[in-house]
Order: structure tokens, then C-alpha cells, then sequence
């Protein structure tokens, strides 16, 4: 079977799709299936080895004409595809399929439209306030076209049961299945808490709705401990993050360490020593379970699918919301001080991650989905 695999971000991108994709390609590939992928990338990765079949565009063309380019390839490729299987790039994916009406199987990991005027700060509004809210003609024609390109489609595949019922509160009227997202599941044994300076990690995309300054800024009120944040990820944030950090002089306790591949960000996961994800919004990030999968102990929001994972503060430690850099120093002081507490919610997060996560029982069920789709 043809597959075209669409998406937004693909490595070096850091971000939850750019970390499924490629596992669900080899897989599907492992299947028999024989799978594209088309992406858009920054103009120094145009050229960027993939051991996968990906078609690149540059995600810095003037956006009329990288629009018109991402039609025009998805139109050409899904000539001979079998199914396209959107990860993102949706609403380009449901033009060029108006004129070849190829099966569609949609993955919804969050609403584009809030996330878009959230971080170019034209909205405060959380994403449920944002969902129920009237808005001017500007946002409420995007969100028609969002839940035009969704209606449009298949199948529809969400990671959480939170989003499922987001989507069915917005008007979605195709059949949404729940499909957790998974890891590949590790049995390192974890040593806790070896470094004599607490390693704190956050790996994410560079926006604002991931409230990474308030991380920053919750550094410098640890006047107790010695501690050092490494920031793996990239985005349109970087310079202001910088600042942030120029500003409290943390450039000894503030590391920036930009995009990296698998190999390296698995260095980062085993050296460190607490997870932090400070988000508005999530889906259900993959960096979660990829730091449940290395026994991190985890300091999140409870937002989206994160609610679900970190079941009341079972599996992992709550930030409270609205964001502050006071709530997260709280979190991370009471982890360095209950450290035995810290380590049996990291024990119980990798227990559940691999009875409920697990990566190839999960690409299974897409793999099905798939089958029962084209063969229908």
C-alpha cells in the first residue's frame, strides 16, 4: 500500500509529530507499506540526510507561495498514494484531495487556529475559553476552515480523550478514535539523582504558549540549590528567552542547547534528573513520555492529554495554573527535598507508560485503521 505522510514539523524539528512520524513510517514500512512524507522545513535543512522517503519545503517562502508549493506536491505525489495520513498540513491536504479524493486518516494533536493567535499574543484566552468564545471575522473564518478540513476527512485519530471530546464540542461529525501516543519502551535502570548539580531538562518548541520563561525566571528564585537547565528545542522565542535569561544573569545556570538528533536528546534524557513542561496547552507530548520512559521525575501542567497521564499528581508532580515562575521553584524544591517520593512517581509513570504507551502495540491499531480503510 501507498502512504503519503503529511506534517509540519519533521527533524531536526523538535516537537510531538516530529517525533511520531518517523517512528510510525518505519513501522507501517516494517508492514509491507511503502510511505512519503512531505514536510516543511527551514531553508538550512532543505538538504538535511533522512533515511526515510521525505520531500522538504522550505517552511521560509513567502506564505502565499509556500502554500501553493505544499498544494502542488500533495496533488502530485498522492497521484499513486493509497491513503494520506495527516499529521499536519491539513488544510493544504484537504485542497489538493478535492480533486484527487483519496482516503484520508486524520491525527488531531491540538487546535492550530487557538495555537496560532496564541503565540502571536492575539488572544490570552486559554484553549477551552478560546473554543466556547465568539470571536471577529478573522478567527472565526480559520476556525470554519478547521473544522471544514477535519469534517472532510476519513477517520479521525486523537491522543487523548480530552481532545476527542474538544473535537465533538466544535462540530467534528466524523467517527474520532483514541489512540495513545507511545515510546519505544526502554529497561535502563535509572540511577536518581547522581549529579551533584540537579540537571533540569525542558525540551520543546520555542513558543509562547510554553511558558518556558516562567521556567527561567523559577531558576533564579532556587537560591537553595545548585541547579542547571538545559533547554533542547528551537523557535520563534529564542531571542526573547535569551533575554530573559541575560536579564536575571543566568548564563550559568540557562543552557540553550538548540535542535538535536534522536542520539543526543537520549543523552539529555539520561543525564538529567527532573522534567519540566510548563505548557498552556498540550495534546499529550511525546517529551512526557519520552521522560516517563527514562524514570525522570515529571513537573507539568495539568492541561489536555497531561491530565490523564499525571492522574491527580499519581504519576508525576502538577503545576498549578495560571503559570508563575513562584509555583514552578515550589514544584522543583519540593522534588530535590522528597526525593524518595520523587522516584517511586517516576517508577509508577514508566509502569503505567509501558502497560498503557507502549509503541508498537499503538502503531498497530494505526496500522489496522489504515488496512480497514482502503480496504473498505
Amino acid at each position: 500500500m501507498n502512504i503519503l505522510i503529511t506534517v509540519g514539523i519533521f527533524p531536526p524539528d523538535i516537537g510531538g509529530p516530529a517525533s511520531f512520524v518517523p517512528k510510525i513510517s518505519k513501522y507501517l514500512i516494517s508492514k509491507g507499506h511503502s510511505v512519503k512524507i512531505l514536510c516543511l522545513s527551514d531553508k538550512d535543512n532543505l538538504t538535511y540526510k533522512d533515511e526515510l522517503n521525505v520531500i522538504r519545503i522550505n517552511r521560509n517562502l513567502p506564505i502565499i507561495f509556500r502554500w501553493l508549493k505544499t498544494i502542488k506536491n500533495i496533488y502530485s505525489i498522492s497521484k499513486n498514494s493509497d491513503l494520506i495520513f495527516v499529521n499536519g498540513l491539513g488544510t493544504e491536504t484537504t485542497i489538493a484531495n478535492l480533486f484527487r479524493r483519496k482516503k484520508v486518516l486524520r491525527k488531531i494533536v491540538g487546535d492550530p487556529v487557538w495555537e496560532r493567535v496564541y503565540n502571536k499574543k492575539l488572544t490570552d484566552e486559554s484553549f477551552d475559553n478560546f473554543q466556547k468564545n465568539k470571536h471577529g471575522v478573522f478567527i472565526s473564518l480559520q476556525k470554519f476552515i478547521r473544522n471544514w478540513s477535519i469534517n472532510r476527512s476519513d477517520r479521525v485519530i486523537t491522543p487523548s480523550h480530552h481532545l476527542k471530546a474538544f473535537l465533538e464540542s466544535i462540530g467534528i461529525k466524523k467517527n474520532i478514535y483514541v489512540i495513545n501516543n507511545g515510546v519505544l519502551f526502554n529497561n535502563r535502570e535509572k540511577v536518581f539523582f547522581e549529579n551533584k548539580i540537579i540537571q533540569l531538562l525542558v525540551v520543546s518548541r520555542l513558543v509562547s504558549q510554553k511558558n518556558i520563561d516562567f521556567i527561567i525566571k523559577a531558576v533564579k528564585l532556587l537560591t537553595n540549590h545548585d541547579v542547571l537547565l538545559n533547554i533542547v528545542g528551537d523557535g520563534t522565542e529564542l531571542n526573547n528567552l535569551k533575554n530573559v535569561v541575560k536579564k536575571n544573569e543566568l548564563n550559568e545556570k540557562v543552557n540553550f542547547i538548540g535542535k538535536v538528533n534522536e542520539r543526543k536528546l537520549e543523552e539529555y534524557l539520561k543525564g538529567s534528573d527532573i522534567f519540566i513542561q510548563a505548557s498552556d496547552y498540550e495534546g499529550l507530548p511525546h517529551s512526557i513520555l519520552e521522560a516517563a520512559n527514562y524514570e525522570l521525575p515529571i513537573l507539568s501542567t495539568e492541561v489536555g492529554g497531561c491530565s490523564e497521564f499525571l492522574n491527580k499528581g499519581e504519576r508525576g508532580y502538577i503545576i498549578p495554573l495560571p503559570v508563575s515562575e513562584n509555583e514552578i521553584a515550589n514544584c522543583i524544591t519540593k522534588i530535590i527535598n522528597n526525593k524518595e517520593e520523587a522516584i517511586s512517581k517516576a517508577k509508577t509513570a514508566k509502569k503505567f507508560l509501558n502497560q498503557e504507551y507502549n509503541f508498537n502495540t499503538n502503531a498497530e491499531i494505526y496500522n489496522q485503521n489504515i488496512n480497514e480503510m482502503v480496504d473498505n
